[in-house]
């Protein structure tokens, strides 16, 4: 069987999760945690991690960059909160605040590189109106490719995306795009020879399956 460049991503993504380092289980659970406070509070929020603390190679001056999810019923007519949005605002200071204090002393920075109201994902699905929306798309896509931390706020968004089968026909070709696009940049290139490095500094070798499977999503190859 074929696999296309989003497998491709997922089978690599999962054969590094095989290496989590200590940092990138103690910032998850301190994200989790995180979202339980908020929550504790009266706001409902998770997140999609991307960059190191994907692949679990994480040490502690690395980078987090995260997808904000939240339900805001002030915002629930538009796919993200604008920027003065009070309640996107105070969400992303409390994750960052609490996350950075249970950590301390690491020092690095939480990145929020896109936010999506919940509450128009789910007015959305009510209505039946999901196909060529492309926040929807970028839903799906970053519960595909990222790390979830509160993952039973949206899945059941998620699964109901997957279950409509002419929504998952135009999302494969617009997410094998943006994938490929990620892939062509310096920097993804080189987060991999960072997450190498980091293995290796450990006194761990890289087995042989990884290596072929990564030159393989790195050169863009199918396999059968």
């Amino acid at each position: 069987m074929s696999k296309n460049i989003v497998e491709r991503y997922l089978v690599l993504k999962n054969k590094y999760r095989n290496y989590d380092t200590k940092y990138a289980l103690k910032r998850m659970q301190a994200f989790r945690l995180a979202t339980q406070e908020l929550s504790r509070k009266g706001y409902e929020v998770a997140l999609e991690l991307l960059g190191s603390i994907n692949f679990g190679i994480v040490d502690p001056t690395s980078d987090v960059d995260c997808i904000l999810l939240l339900e805001c019923d002030l915002h629930k007519d538009q796919s993200c909160c604008p920027a003065h949005c009070t309640n996107l605002s105070f969400v992303k200071t409390e994750i960052s605040k609490f996350v950075l204090k249970r950590l301390a002393p690491e020092t690095f920075n939480i990145d929020y590189l896109d936010s999506i109201n919940l509450k128009y994902v789910e007015e959305k699905i009510r209505t039946e109106t999901v196909l060529g929306d492309e926040t929807l798309y970028c839903l799906l896509f970053y519960r595909n490719i990222g790390r979830p931390v509160n993952r039973p706020l949206f899945i059941p968004f998620c699964d109901q995306l997957e279950e409509n089968h002419d929504f998952v026909k135009e999302i494969i070709p617009w997410a094998a795009d943006a994938l490929e696009g990620y892939l062509n940049t310096n920097q993804h290139r080189m987060s991999f020879n960072k997450y190498n490095e980091r293995i290796r500094a450990r006194g761990l070798s890289l087995p042989e399956g990884l290596q072929q499977e990564l030159q393989a999503y790195m050169e863009g190859k199918t396999s059968t």
